[in-house]
């Protein structure tokens, strides 16, 4: 057990004396003690199922914990109480948004609490609530013109319902906030909008906890870093000694090594061909991916990424522009057509858009063969439970049986159950939408071995990611996107950060914007724009 370290002359914001909490026979969480100090940036980091959402469900008070004593400012936090939580000052900003979807940005932003101008006692002063919530955008550094506060929070993308919840937990002016992997769904701009407010935060006395699977990203932004394995603290570690190896060999017991990826196909066919492809917000864009090739897709928030992933899918109705799979024309009218052909497209958002959560793991991963599978429209519950089995164990989900809640599972492995449930459907064609999403190292080892065996098997991948670091390791060129076009494609050879970046911006001559175009940094959060 690794003591939790001291701070001269700082005061603990909060105090965990033998914390602890099981699910059955599993302790998930065990901290005999642990102290959070005032004015702080703490760093959290731990594989998938190490116990960091279970310690800040715990502190949030959305987890109730089975033993132990935390003090907020001396305070004692009740267990299991949300609303305890927030009257001691502390804030979350959960990685899943737990935003309602046909309320209003407004009503998202104060729901729980009326508007401090209110001039209404019982009734909802709408003019008030919209005005405070065009004040808790401004504070974090956006504005309504950049989020409409009366659209449904459903209608929007999710890195814009990543910066509403942002705004929501700010505008509570917490002493202890908690930030849960926040910038795992935005693009660089976004994501240094956000650091710097828990920078801002720390220097005025409060407590920021960040958890985070961008190893250089909490290195660059925390006094301290703490390491989390099976629940326990492993390891207290000064931003010196926080070293990418050090944090990855704490965080697995061992060492993680990823193989040299190939080098790009190049006597390979064209299987997808886009010319002057054009839908709502997009284009016109002209690419071609070659059988085994992984292509990448960079571009700031609002650059398109995934509009041109969904438009290619069939998930997006294109406006124009022509597409060719496998020398063929390619015309889908929907996602069924896309499967049809042989696409399978995993999205960024697994919880809304790919998993039946209530569901088991076997009803969520045998969907993409059930035709194949089935006799005569039925489907014996053997042979669908024999192909769960095969199904991921060709993907190394980890589970204790194929019947359990597929909710269940850690993140890393419902993304990996969702590869094999694309990879059984054997598609000539897969397009990922930020497919490391909210993923640990381990579990990010494990997806990129996963996708360089499809290509070499002669699939064709198209990633669409905000994470560079991520593009230029597994990809054999990078597309980068600008106001929805292609603006350049580099050889991995030739690709850096500063180059896509330089690219994304729009900084390059052959990128700056018309006088009547809007600058990338107007752009970043447009009104209901997906990335």
């Amino acid at each position: 057990m690794t003591a939790t370290k001291s701070a001269p002359g700082r005061a603990i914001t909060a105090r965990l004396r033998g914390v602890h909490k099981s699910y059955g026979p599993v302790r998930v969480l065990d901290l005999p003690e642990l102290d959070l100090y005032a004015g702080q940036v703490i760093g959290v980091v731990g594989e998938n199922g190490a116990g960091k959402s279970t310690l800040m469900g715990t502190l949030a008070g959305s987890v109730h914990r089975d033993g132990g004593e935390i003090l907020i400012d001396g305070e004692p936090l009740v267990a299991g109480s949300t609303e305890a939580a927030g009257q001691l000052g502390i804030a979350m900003v959960s990685q899943e948004f737990p935003l309602v979807g046909q309320l209003s940005v407004a009503e998202n932003l104060l729901l729980g609490r009326r508007p401090r101008k209110s001039k209404r006692r019982f009734l909802v002063d709408s003019a008030a609530q919209r005005a405070e919530a065009e004040a808790m955008l401004t504070e974090i550094g956006l504005s309504a013109e950049t989020i409409a506060v009366s659209r449904e929070v459903r209608t929007l993308p999710v890195p814009t319902r990543q910066m509403i919840e942002i705004a929501k937990a700010w505008g509570r002016e917490p002493k202890l906030l908690i930030l849960d992997e926040p910038t795992s769904s935005l693009g660089p701009v976004e994501a240094e909008m956000v650091l710097g407010l828990a920078r801002q935060l720390a220097e005025r006395g409060g407590t920021v906890l960040f958890i985070g699977h961008r190893l250089d990203e909490v290195r660059d932004i925390s006094d301290r870093v703490l390491v989390l394995r099976n629940g326990r603290l492993v390891a207290d570690l000064e931003p010196a000694q926080a070293t990418e190896e050090r944090l990855i060999r704490e965080m697995v017991g061992g060492e993680v090594t990823q193989g040299e990826p190939k080098a790009p196909p190049t006597t390979s066919p064209v299987l997808l061909q886009v010319e002057g492809l054009t839908a709502d917000g997009l284009g016109p864009v002209d690419l071609e991916v070659r059988e085994g090739e992984i292509l990448g897709v960079a571009g700031l928030m609002g650059s398109g990424r995934s509009r041109l992933v969904h438009t290619i899918a069939g998930a997006q109705p294109s406006t124009g522009g022509l597409m060719r799979l496998g020398g063929e024309p390619y015309r889908p009218r929907g996602a069924g057509d896309g499967v049809a052909a042989g696409i399978a497209l995993i999205p960024e958002d697994r919880k809304e858009q790919s998993l039946v959560l209530f569901a088991s793991i076997r009803s969520n991963v045998v969907v993409s063969v059930l035709k194949r599978i089935s006799t005569r429209g039925l489907l014996g519950p053997g042979r669908e439970r024999a192909e769960a089995r095969k199904i991921t164990e060709n993907v190394n989900v980890r589970m204790q049986s194929v019947e359990q809640p597929i909710g269940s599972l850690s993140g890393g492995n419902q993304q990996r159950a969702i590869f094999g449930r694309a990879f059984a459907a054997e598609p000539r064609l897969l397009l990922l939408d930020e497919p490391t999403r909210g993923v640990d190292v381990g579990a990010k080892a494990e997806i990129y071995k996963l996708i360089d065996r499809a290509a070499e098997q002669g699939m064709a991948l198209v990633v669409a990611s905000s994470e560079l670091e991520e593009l230029l390791w597994i990809c054999h060129r990078v597309a980068v996107m600008n106001h929805g076009r292609v603006v350049t494609v580099l050889d991995r050879a030739d690709a850096t950060k500063e180059r896509i970046m330089t690219a994304a911006a729009g900084t390059s001559p052959l990128n700056q914007p018309t006088p009547d175009q809007p600058t990338p940094d107007q752009e970043q959060l447009t009104n209901g724009a997906t990335a």
